[in-house]
């Protein structure tokens, strides 16, 4: 399908799907805009933060991978409770209150000059950010049809992936400027990320607009509790989350810091530069993240996603031996692209093979797992800074075991669902995802 057909598609979509989901993309979209500055410019910032503290490179590392670390373990120290809210509050008053608590937390972290003031901030930042993510889930389930999943989940991912694109132009030029106009480089850092969240804060408008569902409250009086926790479905839980543990400790070790990958491998690149290669990798991933429904439909969820990630291997083989600028950048280009355009297929195939009961719970339990993996990821990136290379063939060995334990623990599992809806429509009984 040619470009023009496939937006053709989208658009014609996107006319289909509710208002509420319409305004919660456009929230993402700003929201992402907005982040992208502090995705591109935080590490950065760190080891300016460390030069300027007198830490040497070494010191540098472990401050860069311990301050990550505590980010990731406070999304993950929230994911539970994140879960257990999001069955019982008003989805809306949830995106809202979170969203704005976290701007506010994180401008703390950026203004604060202290190591303990930052860490205080983040912690608080990244803890709250998680009830918004962790609600956005549930959110679009119950917003949605069964056939409208894939292209809301894909077009929220791509979205956000429009909004990087020109954050990641926009915070590289915004933080020269600033360090053009006389500011120095912590100052100039700090300038950048908080206009970056300044323009994150405009997400909150379409939000105010969404309508409550009149069937939340049965929702919320539903609910799940500490009570109910042997029901839940532990054996789902497990299969589910399994392959995307192994898969983002990998991530972990390499997708958090490539921005530093190329600052230190390839010395002299603004970050004006990094900024523009960190766009056009999001660029290249629209694309495959809007065919990926569309391969899935002709060869089925499952070989999608796995063929699509092994596919992506080579290219980061590449990222771990070369030492051309030209060709890491390929590399890296071909490399997201191929790894990230199945994500969506693989959270609605999971979402929809989940009781729908304990959506947010299982959205909370990846949010926990993924942020503890990245966490234990950072503090390894802090001991073996420099060491790129190590870094991604670990990397590679844990997208393989991941990818293969997809494979195996999903087998069959289109033919599940598919059986499921047939007893549901011959009135065998009630669906209920699982």
């Amino acid at each position: 399908m040619r470009p023009g057909e496939l937006l053709r598609l989208y658009l014609s979509r996107l006319r289909m799907f509710s208002r509420n989901i319409r305004l919660l993309l456009l929230g993402d979209l700003l929201i992402g805009l907005g982040m992208t500055f502090w995705g591109l410019l935080f590490n950065l910032y760190l080891k300016q933060f460390g030069a300027d503290m007198g830490l040497d490179d070494a010191g540098t590392g472990m401050f860069i991978g311990k301050t990550t670390a505590i980010a990731q373990v406070a999304a993950a120290v929230c994911a539970l409770p994140a879960g257990f809210f999001a069955s019982r509050w008003d989805h809306r008053r949830v995106l809202i209150v979170s969203h704005l608590v976290s701007l506010a937390a994180f401008v703390g972290a950026i203004i604060s000059h202290t190591v303990s003031g930052m860490h205080f901030f983040l912690f608080l930042g990244a803890g709250t950010s998680v009830f918004f993510w962790v609600v956005t889930g549930p959110f679009t389930m119950e917003n949605t049809s069964s056939e409208e999943r894939p292209y809301v989940f894909t077009l929220a991912f791509t979205l956000r992936l429009v909004g990087s694109i020109a954050g990641n132009i926009l915070a590289g030029h915004v933080k020269d400027w600033s360090a053009l106009a006389g500011l120095s480089e912590l100052t100039a850092y700090r300038t950048a990320i908080i206009a970056g969240l300044a323009v994150s804060l405009l997400g909150v408008i379409p939000f105010l607009l969404i309508r409550p569902r009149k069937h939340d409250a049965c929702v919320q009086e539903e609910g799940l509790t500490l009570s109910g926790i042997r029901d839940w479905d532990w054996p789902y839980f497990v299969r589910a989350l399994l392959p995307g543990t192994v898969l983002s400790i990998g991530a972990g070790l390499i997708v958090q810091f490539m921005n530093l990958y190329l600052k230190d491998s390839f010395p002299g690149l603004s970050d004006a530069k990094i900024g523009f290669y960190m766009s056009l990798t999001s660029a290249t991933m629209v694309f495959g993240m809007l065919a990926a429904p569309l391969l899935a439909e002709k060869k089925g969820k499952v070989r999608t996603i796995v063929g699509t990630q092994l596919a992506s291997l080579p290219f980061m083989l590449a990222l771990a031996v070369t030492t051309d600028l030209r060709i890491a950048v390929a590399a890296m280009l071909i490399r997201a692209s191929l790894m990230n355009m199945s994500g969506p297929i693989s959270n609605t195939l999971v979402m929809e093979l989940c009781r729908k009961r304990e959506q947010g719970v299982l959205s909370a339990l990846f949010t926990l797992n993924w942020n503890l993996s990245w966490a234990g990821s950072a503090l390894v990136f802090g001991h073996l800074q420099g060491n790129y290379k190590l870094m991604f063939f670990v990397a590679i060995g844990l997208y393989i075991v991941s990818t293969t334990l997809y494979g195996m623990l999903f087998r069959g599992a289109e033919a599940e669902l598919d059986r499921r809806k047939k007893a549901a429509l011959g009135g065998l009984e009630v669906f209920e995802p699982r």
